[in-house]
């Protein structure tokens, strides 16, 4: 274990006198948790309809306005600056038909519908804020990566989307369940801005965000690419199916830590992860200065969908 670890100030940790003497070991905690969050209803019906061979803007649309603050959302998400679109968007169907399309506002729906019960407070580096600037910022630098990659192993467009917009779901699911621990854990990191974030986890819990949010999305049912890219996307090492898919979110997060954004900011990347995707250093370099032009944007967009 990094020395490192051990030079932290309890007092800037918790004034919580009852972690005397951590770490915290949660995993007898996350034993005894009886019910995890269900899959939200919207959610479950927009999962259903991208398996629908007859699905259109339409129908996408009717799920969409039953939830009013999912189609709130996607409305301010589509009359973004952003876009440029200059017209007047007043429905989900507008949103679709004139300015996002289909595909993209049923992976747009379906992640913010699945994340919408998970609530976290908004500040610190694992707050809100910072998670959905990152899962933002991640959907459009991963699609631009993915450009680069040979043909043959670029991973479905979907699967981009929903691992860089819900990868890091496990930080809701812990303040949503624990949330005196998720409190301590954004001190703690807050204490040693060097270190990598997932080795702070399992040095004070003995437990991270990727278990808990795999954990969560089986329980969901969700898609499996998806649900392997939440266990793994710390690991550059996994090597299986989806493995693609886990190395574009690995080297997503590094890149957007050179940023200061997400929970990577301290990751180390090697050299074989851009040789395992065939693409060069160069070109996600490239990709990730286009991007770095449009994190105002993203920040302002992340404010809509908080507010």
């Amino acid at each position: 274990m990094n020395i490192d670890l051990f030079k932290w100030n309890q007092t800037t940790i918790s004034q919580d006198t009852s972690y005397f003497s951590p770490p915290v070991d949660m995993r007898q905690s996350v034993s005894e948790i009886k019910e995890l969050p269900p899959f939200p209803a919207t959610a479950n019906k927009i999962l259903k309809l991208a398996s629908d061979p007859l699905a259109d803007a339409r129908k996408l649309a009717d799920i969409i306005e039953l939830d009013p603050l999912l189609a709130t959302q996607v409305i301010r998400w589509a009359s973004s600056a952003f876009y440029g679109y200059r017209g007047k968007i007043s429905t989900p169907h507008d949103a679709i038909t004139k300015v996002l399309g289909f595909d993209f506002v049923l992976n747009l729906a379906l992640g913010l519908a699945a994340l919408s019960p998970l609530k976290a407070p908004v500040d610190g580096i694992i707050g809100s804020r910072s998670l959905w600037i990152q899962a933002l910022a991640s959907t459009r630098l991963m699609a631009q990566i993915a450009k680069h990659m040979p043909q043959e192993n670029q991973p479905n467009s979907q699967h981009i989307f929903l691992a860089g917009l819900m990868h890091n779901i496990g930080f809701l699911l812990l303040s949503h369940q624990f949330n005196r621990e998720y409190n301590y854990l954004n001190n703690f990191i807050d204490a040693n801005p060097t270190l990598a974030i997932n080795s702070i986890e399992n040095f004070a819990f003995g437990y991270d965000h990727t278990q808990l949010g795999a954990w969560l999305l089986q329980v969901w049912s969700m898609p499996k690419p998806i649900l392997d890219i939440v266990f793994h996307h710390h690991n550059p090492n996994y090597r299986s199916e989806n493995h693609q898919l886990n190395l574009l979110v690995f080297v997503n997060d590094y890149l957007l830590g050179k940023l200061g954004i997400g929970d990577a900011v301290n990751q180390v990347c090697p050299e074989t992860v851009y040789e395992k995707l065939g693409i060069n250093e160069t070109e996600c370099e490239q990709s990730l200065e286009q991007l770095a032009g449009d994190i105002d944007e993203i920040k302002s967009m992340v404010g809509a969908l908080l507010a």
